[in-house]
């Protein structure tokens, strides 16, 4: 999957990295741009709701599948690998 796809399906989302053994996760509105924890995009001027993860890596995929299968909270959310 791919930012550009996540845009033309007007998805919000999240890049996912495993960096020194933790899980960061960094948010997107679907216009391509990163917003705070607010989750609030300046641009577009709209509130965001990423419920995608765009994983990279297979070591980011398994942990952030492993994390989601595990919670119901988080039922609604999908990952995929983030495709350069």
């Amino acid at each position: 999957m791919t930012p550009e796809a996540l845009k033309a399906q007007q998805k919000d989302y999240f890049v996912a990295e495993w960096v020194e053994e933790q899980l960061a996760m960094t948010p997107y509105c679907f216009c391509g741009r990163q917003v705070n924890e607010d989750y609030f995009c300046d641009t577009c001027g709209r509130q965001c709701t990423c419920q995608v993860i765009l994983c990279r890596g297979p070591q980011t995929l398994r942990v952030v599948e492993m994390f989601l299968h595990g919670n119901p909270d988080f039922k609604n959310f999908q990952a995929f690998p983030y495709e350069d």
